[in-house]
């Protein structure tokens, strides 16, 4: 008799119908802000009465592409990213000595999987990359895709895996973690372990939901660890514009594979994140719609009967099942599936969305 726990599918209609219909949702959508089409305006100008300035400069960093100008632009926006991002991130801009503009967060880390996986077939050995159970979905989707084999690990033995995981292995870590949503708090003490263990930089870091979280963390990511091999952000989740597409990937060694990226990006993409990153501090958004994340919380919560507490990521929020709990409800969507003492997670976004007065297409961030 088999008597492991049955996970349930990811995707269940009419579960996925009642949620969303509390104004809730188990996808983790992307919420667009006034804030954010402020922005659009600004940098797009006015078209109707004959261009702007602000138009004409959007119109003008087109032009001339022989010069080599458009070069400056991804450049410009990484520097200022990691400025921005300083108060919650630990980085040693000299040693991450290669950096490239990419289409949001899924392309850094698909290319990031990719060239392991090529590593490993140049230097023969099998591999492996490891996560912890309930991470983004898309490090696994990713690795398969390359052939290359997941290992999932309960992230209550994180001191065991840092002391274990092997030496030509790749972990991928979310810092704030897409777990729960949470900064999770030993994630530090994690990098330090795997970086005592071997010299050979082992982790891909994903910091995609800095900017989604109000406060300063305990202790700043620390992606200075000579354990991280690449660190990969997205203005997606900060700033809801998922479809924008406006990331990038931080490296200690070359990405053969992005090296066209230097000319192959999107010049409005990154005036507009730009412009998003000098408009807004990393924690003016969460902190400004954190009464609207505790609001919707608590309606959602009375809706579906769960005592849900907003995470520390602003659209994401977290329940413990009780005894009232619906077990189907809990099971769908508990994170990560299958472990019943595991929280259950959803995103906010279609109530909030709704309470600022900007509901209509939202887009989804991937993670289920």
């Amino acid at each position: 008799m088999n008597d492991r726990p049955v996970i349930p599918p990811i995707h269940d209609p009419a579960l996925d119908r009642r949620v969303k219909d509390a104004g809730a949702s188990k996808t983790v959508y992307a919420l667009v802000t006034p804030e954010t089409e402020a922005a659009k305006h600004a940098i797009l100008g006015n078209a109707i009465n004959g261009p702007d300035a602000a138009r004409r400069h959007h119109l003008e960093q087109f032009r001339d592409a022989w010069t080599g100008k458009q070069f400056a632009s991804h450049e410009a926006f990484i520097e200022r990213w990691t400025a921005w991002a300083a108060p919650v991130i630990a980085i040693d801009t000299v040693g991450y000595r290669w950096r490239y503009p990419t289409a949001g967060g899924s392309e850094a880390l698909f290319h990031v999987i990719a060239a392991y996986g090529n590593r490993a077939r140049s230097e023969t050995f099998e591999p492996e990359v490891h996560v912890f159970a309930g991470e983004y979905e898309g490090y696994k989707a990713y690795a398969e895709a390359c052939g290359i084999a997941v290992i999932e690990h309960a992230r209550a033995d994180w001191q065991a895996v840092g002391r274990a995981l092997p030496a030509n292995a790749l972990f991928c870590l979310s810092q704030p973690s897409a777990i729960d949503g949470n900064v999770w708090p030993h994630a530090n003490d994690f990098l330090a372990l795997l970086a005592a263990a071997s010299e050979r930089p082992r982790m891909l870091l994903d910091v995609t939901y800095v900017g989604s979280i109000a406060e300063p963390p305990p202790a700043r990511i620390a992606a200075n660890s000579p354990a991280v091999l690449a660190l990969a952000f997205s203005l997606s989740k900060p700033f809801g514009v998922y479809y924008d597409r406006i990331g990038g990937l931080l490296c200690r060694k070359a990405m053969p594979t992005l090296f066209g990226n230097q000319w192959f990006k999107n010049l409005t993409s990154l005036q507009l994140g730009t412009a998003l990153l000098e408009r807004h501090d990393v924690f003016d958004l969460p902190r400004r719609y954190r009464p609207i994340q505790r609001e919707a919380a608590m309606q959602i919560g009375r809706r579906l009967g769960l005592a849900l507490v907003p995470s520390d990521v602003s659209v994401l929020a977290l329940a413990k099942q009780d005894a009232t709990t619906d077990r189907d409800l809990a099971d769908f969507l508990r994170r990560p599936a299958g472990d019943t003492d595991a929280p259950l997670r959803l995103c906010l976004t279609p109530a909030m969305a709704e309470m600022i007065g900007t509901a209509g297409p939202i887009a989804a961030t991937g993670d289920a």
